[in-house]
């Protein structure tokens, strides 16, 4: 029998590897069966990105609501800029209230407040003000 030095002085060996990367893939695999989220990228707060996306929808993570993508606009009349934006999003149906809310879409989840903007609670905005002053 033929004795690996390096596995004999690590105690590492292709056995041990291969084990090793089974069990990460069984776990994933096992995860994924049984609908568990293992990894999701985050969204960044971009408004470029995120402009793009317009007309696509969002499911809120807390209560399965589908929102769409309305706009991304500026601050008075302005045109957004990568610092100053709003997000305005269309509830499929129901009224959601003012929340810090994860909203998954299939390139990754995007984690805003959102607050209703109107009197049936449907339309919902979220600001960002990178600025650092007045809008």
């Amino acid at each position: 029998m033929t004795t690996n030095r390096t596995a004999a002085a690590t105690g590492v060996t292709r056995r041990t590897v291969l084990a090793a990367g089974a069990g990460v893939a069984g776990a994933v695999s096992l995860g994924a069966a049984a609908g568990v989220q293992v990894l999701f990228p985050e969204l960044p707060l971009d408004a470029d990105l995120l402009g793009r996306m317009v007309g696509q929808t969002f499911v809120d993570t807390q209560t399965g609501t589908r929102l769409v993508l309305d706009a991304v606009d500026g601050f008075a009349g302005r045109a957004a800029t990568a610092s100053q934006f709003a997000l305005v999003l269309v509830s499929d149906g129901e009224a959601l209230p003012a929340a810090t809310r994860t909203l998954r879409h299939p390139d990754g989840d995007l984690r805003v407040y959102l607050g209703p903007v109107t009197a049936d609670g449907r339309t919902l905005e979220a600001v960002v003000n990178r600025a650092g002053g007045a809008a």
